[in-house]
């Protein structure tokens, strides 16, 4: 696995890892999961991006829907419905993965890692921009919007710092197209 794979299954799993064990509830606050049946149900019932997006919208966002790959390096995670996709082979200058989960906003902000929320809207839609504290060469770029499930987040990780690609850049870009078809 080459150095921007490692980085990617490694920050695909810090997010996960930040609301292991927990759920959210309608004050925003984590606690102790009830059980594997309540979140098997929840997860199932989670909008799913690998599904839900139509390969036309993922090449308006800029990505090759044949690169798609699901879950963390090929795993499902309870709470989680995740799918990601490069840009063009050829190019390969960032990846953009899309997590649906039964998490809320303020779970991710109580993780202490996810730092620099900024307010925004796309598409008429408000919601975060955040980073993460081991991204130190300005790497990657999260956007998350709140949903009745939980949260829907956008993050665009650079395939080398040598590229040209700006994240946030491109995380934009790409909400502009993929937040219109998000559960409210």
């Amino acid at each position: 696995m080459g150095r921007r794979a490692t980085m990617t299954v490694a920050a695909l799993a810090g997010v996960l890892l930040m609301a292991s064990g927990c759920e959210s509830t309608k004050g925003g606050t984590a606690t102790p999961s009830t059980g594997a049946a309540d979140t098997s149900a929840a997860t199932a019932a989670l909008w799913n991006p690998c599904t839900q997006i139509p390969d036309q919208t993922l090449q308006k966002a800029g990505v090759v829907p044949s690169t798609k790959k699901s879950g963390v390096a090929g795993v499902e995670e309870p709470g989680w419905k995740i799918c990601a996709w490069n840009s063009a082979p050829s190019l390969w200058d960032y990846t953009v993965t899309v997590y649906s989960t039964i998490h809320n906003v303020d779970d991710y902000k109580m993780k202490k890692e996810n730092i620099d929320f900024v307010g925004i809207k796309v598409q008429g839609r408000d919601g975060f921009r955040f980073h993460t504290t081991n991204d130190k060469d300005d790497e990657d770029c999260d956007l998350i919007f709140p949903a009745a499930q939980g949260a829907l987040q956008i993050s665009v990780f650079k395939a080398s710092a040598n590229k040209p690609v700006v994240a946030c850049d491109r995380a934009m870009a790409a909400a502009d197209t993929l937040v219109p078809l998000f559960p409210r």
